[in-house]
């Protein structure tokens, strides 16, 4: 799990009209088929610049879409979230040993060939970054030869092959990296790696360039416009008016205000695509503040009508969810069938109860339980970005629909530095009880998603510790598969959910946008871990 903190709060806005029906539909994971090269593909950052393009620490969305369209993982996340051979090929000579065998034809930018050494280093240097804990299973990162490399397991680790399909897996040059030191990633240095395009030049506040490879070794997959250009278009406004008038080719990311006006326009095609992992939460934030007990968060929880948050802010651009892990963390091609079965029937348990909640009659039980509670109508402080529209939208949702029950809602508006430190510092959280966030999972399986099940980790602010869930995780993590863990991962959801602590109330979709006469896009949020301008052309 990721936080994605402040993703919306430059690019939303808008009041929701709630009709669903005249989104686009079908959701696919591509769109169109790009059959030609074009010189030059103009690209909106609706999240803005880039923070780094040093692969491993580029956990938000500009930073990820740059970096992994310049540098390659070891395997590739597919559009449907399915994950294939990349510069390597995954195999398990023992259950804690992971070996990968690199492909030997694949050169960086400056045409030196990638070994092993590259591998071992790049690894190593994910190890050492904000993706670090992933790797907390590994031993040593060894070469066994120059187009091999062995990772030791202290136990076995289901969790760790899946994110080498991220950025959590990208491949460095040893030789320029080491020389670039702390300066890696930054716009005056860049990176050297093997994707399709390479990195040309980085102007601080104007925008980014990066240039075809003519030396990429998977001419299938090589970039179809000699150029692309990335723009960093944060005002919704502006970027609405560039998309409808042509001025760029295209965005992801686009924000939900846009979705009324952009639907329906000759320009290009609006994208509600699916499978996404990006999701919407509400934490609780204070073990000792007016919600202090599971039986007043539950009260808290049955007032809210998350069908009405995923039509209304959201403009039908999200779809409810139920519980504490988004749906598409399970329910994709990764997890297999068995065990989407077993998250689906789980999964419905809950969704069967908690439909109904934000009803009149809901509403009735919840100020019956927040009564018997204890509730002593203490305000309870709801944290939202400030600037954000639809998540001020969905606060006040929120709001109006606990007001019903009793609860007096204060909705406080942060701006970005405080918002970003309620997360990392306690006392800038100390009068905050619930927080609202946008957050993704890197790698599509509910092992990620259910970190916040365990103490010392992002959402878990209110200290939630329970040695029989966190046992439970850790025993699904060594699991031989989705399905044998899938079993270990339910129990440990079923337990946390009786506590009522974080919540993803609805699982969003990935709204994107592409110019008439253009293919090739991915539209699921696979987007981000993959090469996913490199396919973009002019379509048949």
């Amino acid at each position: 799990m990721v936080l994605a903190a402040l993703t919306l709060a430059a690019c939303s806005g808008g009041k929701g009209d709630g009709d669903a029906n005249e989104l686009p539909n079908p959701r696919p994971s591509v769109v169109g088929t790009a059959s030609g090269t074009m010189d030059t593909l103009t690209w909106a950052l609706p999240l803005g610049e880039p923070n780094t393009i040093d692969p491993p620490n580029t956990a938000y969305y500009s930073s990820g879409l740059v970096a992994n369209n310049l540098c390659e993982s070891l395997l590739r996340l597919n559009a449907d979230y399915s994950t294939s051979d990349g510069l390597a090929s995954l195999s398990t000579p023992t259950p804690t040993t992971l070996r990968l065998k690199l492909r030997t034809d694949v050169t960086f930018w400056d045409g030196t060939p990638m070994t092993s050494a590259d591998v071992v280093w790049s690894l190593e240097h994910t190890r050492k970054s904000i993706v670090g804990p992933l790797y907390e299973n590994v031993k040593s990162i060894k070469a066994v030869d120059k187009h091999t490399v062995d990772l030791h397991l202290a136990q076995p680790d289901r969790l760790l092959p899946k994110e080498f399909a991220s950025f959590s897996g990208s491949v460095q040059q040893k030789k320029f990296s080491e020389q670039a030191g702390d300066k890696l990633g930054t716009p005056g240095t860049g990176v050297m790696c093997t994707g399709p395009y390479r990195f040309e030049s980085w102007k601080p506040g104007a925008g980014i360039t990066l240039t075809a490879n003519p030396k990429y070794w998977d001419t299938r997959n090589a970039a179809k416009a000699s150029t692309v250009n990335l723009k960093f278009l944060t005002d919704s406004s502006a970027l609405g008016q560039a998309l409808k008038t042509g001025g760029v080719d295209g965005a992801y990311e686009v924000p939900a205000s846009l979705v009324p006006a952009l639907k329906d326009v000759d320009a290009g095609t609006l994208t509600l695509g699916s499978p996404s992992q990006q999701y919407v939460g509400l934490s609780p934030m204070r073990a000792d503040g007016p919600l202090n007990t599971p039986e007043l968060r539950k009260a808290f929880y049955m007032t809210i009508n998350r069908s009405d948050l995923a039509k209304g802010p959201f403009h039908g651009a999200a779809e409810p969810n139920y519980t504490a892990v988004n749906t598409s963390a399970w329910d994709n091609p990764s997890t297999g069938d068995a065990g989407r079965k077993q998250w689906r029937k789980a999964y419905d348990e809950f969704a069967k109860e908690r439909k109904d909640w934000g009803s009149s009659a809901a509403i009735a039980e919840a100020k019956k339980l927040a009564k018997s509670a204890g509730y002593d109508n203490k305000p309870i402080t709801l944290a939202v970005p400030a600037g954000d529209q639809t998540f001020s939208q969905m606060a006040v949702l929120i709001r109006q629909q606990a007001g019903m029950a009793g609860f007096k809602v204060k909705i406080r508006s942060l701006d970005p530095a405080r918002y970003s430190a309620a997360t990392t510092d306690p006392a800038a959280r100390t009068d905050i009880d619930l927080y609202m966030n946008l957050s993704f999972n890197v790698a599509p399986d509910p092992l990620e998603a259910v970190t916040t099940f365990v103490p010392g980790t992002y959402f878990n602010f209110i200290g939630y510790d329970n040695p029989e869930v966190t046992s439970l995780i850790a025993k699904a993590r060594t699991a031989p598969d989705a399905a044998a863990g899938a079993h270990d991962l339910i129990a440990a959801q079923a337990k946390y959910e009786e506590n009522y602590g974080f919540q993803a109330l609805v699982q969003l979709n990935e709204i994107s946008f592409l110019k008439k006469d253009l293919g090739g896009m991915t539209t699921s949020f696979a987007y981000l871990n993959q090469p996913s301008l490199a396919s973009i052309g002019p379509k048949k």
